[in-house]
């Protein structure tokens, strides 16, 4: 085994557990959604839904706000309902930032001490982010296709299917993106705890400034910085494609701060 494949496996089972947990809680999650958006189409509840939704929340989520309550409106956000996105996303800066935990206890010392590239430890942690990504949002979208199966008129699932997968590539973009900043943080870092609450910090505040942005005119001024200015699937659930632009937008940014953690790992006193 060469030395980058047994840091890749040494590391998924380091993390294989919290993966797979994730990822069963968000199928089952996917589930529930379907079964939820079934239930209230049934019930013809919908329209009374919105009369008791405030304008002020109507306002922060936007003119998209009626597209969400529908059939595939319920189920698509679950793509992106805040405890969905907070739980990939950690789950992302979770094992992105694992070069700052091995520094701390000097695990890395014994790993350069063999004929291991430093490189090699980036592009480890950066194949599991990406490993674990695609898992979460197969699992995400089994749950979905499973919930169809079970609970969906034949003539509302493709056109839901077909917003869950557009709604997922989304989101493993935005993922993507986050997983590279918090590995560029976990480079640059002695402590894993550290890089953990500077990443998910940074991540939560991006958030909140995302959403004042919204209903506050001068907070429009910086929330294009945000990765989450990038993420709009309420556009997707009024009728819109994915957006080409901004998916390569929220890669290019992962991308770029993927490199910026070779370049400060390489360079960098361990």
């Amino acid at each position: 085994m060469t030395g980058l494949a047994a840091l890749v496996a040494h590391s998924f089972r380091r993390h294989r557990t919290l993966v797979l947990v994730a990822g069963a809680l968000l199928f089952v999650f996917e589930v529930l959604f379907v079964v939820l958006a079934g239930t209230l189409q049934a019930s013809n509840t919908f329209g009374q839904i919105a009369a008791l939704v405030p304008p002020v929340f109507r306002q922060v989520l936007g003119p998209s706000f009626l597209s969400m309550l529908s059939f595939s409106g319920v189920v698509g956000f679950g793509y992106f309902h805040p405890v969905i996105l907070a739980g990939v996303v950690g789950v992302a800066i979770a094992i992105a930032t694992e070069p700052a935990g091995e520094i701390e206890r000097r695990f890395m010392d014994l790993v350069l001490a063999r004929p291991v590239a430093r490189a090699h430890l980036v592009t480890r942690s950066v194949a599991l982010v990406i490993g674990a990504t695609a898992v979460l949002v197969a699992l995400m979208l089994a749950g979905t296709r499973a919930g169809l199966a079970w609970t969906a008129s034949a003539g509302a699932a493709p056109a839901t299917w077909r917003l869950a997968t557009s709604l997922a590539a989304d989101l493993a973009a935005l993922v993507f993106c986050w997983g590279g900043i918090a590995l560029a943080v976990a480079v640059l870092s002695r402590r894993r705890g550290t890089a953990g609450g500077v990443a998910g910090g940074l991540a939560f505040t991006t958030f909140l400034v995302d959403y004042i942005a919204r209903v506050w005119a001068p907070g429009r001024r910086v929330s294009w910085l945000t990765p989450f200015h990038y993420y709009d699937p309420m556009s997707m659930l009024a009728g819109g494609a994915l957006p080409p632009a901004d998916v390569a937008t929220l890669a290019g940014v992962g991308a770029v701060a993927i490199v910026v953690a070779y370049v400060a790992f390489g360079r960098r006193d361990l």
